[in-house]
């Protein structure tokens, strides 16, 4: 199933090694380097189907508030959360909108199977813990 997906990442050869991953493997990228310019392109419609969002970075939100964000402006959409914090994210994700985790650093492997699995399950199915 190819997806229209936002990638967002304060880091930035992850976000051009992400996208560069994504878009070989047929989906529409849009990136983004931070919560708040993602969360103009969300408010902007574009329509995506999956937010893969890295969780501490900087500016007004982290990847939690934007997954929240996200998914009241589009509550179909699937999440994706990408953190090599993941003691951060276990404290930090309670009450956090439904995703599944993705744990940096990833392979390009980790990357494709996680947007499968996530595209596969239904929204409002419970975060899985990092």
């Amino acid at each position: 199933m190819k997806a229209r997906i936002l990638f967002v990442d304060d880091d930035p050869d992850i976000l051009s090694f992400g996208a560069t991953i994504l878009k070989d493997a047929g989906h529409q990228v849009q990136v983004a380097s931070c919560g708040d310019i993602a969360a103009i392109l969300l408010e902007q419609g574009l329509g995506f189907e999956l937010l893969i969002t890295d969780i501490v970075m900087p500016g007004r939100l982290d990847g939690f508030a934007l997954a929240d964000s996200a998914r009241a402006l589009q509550p179909d959409i699937r999440i994706i959360y990408s953190t090599g914090f993941a003691e951060v994210a276990r404290i930090r994700c309670r009450g956090a909108v439904y995703g599944e985790f993705l744990r940096k650093p990833w392979r390009s492997a980790d990357l494709l199977q996680s947007v499968a699995a996530a595209l596969r399950h239904p929204v409002g199915d419970p975060v899985r813990s990092p």
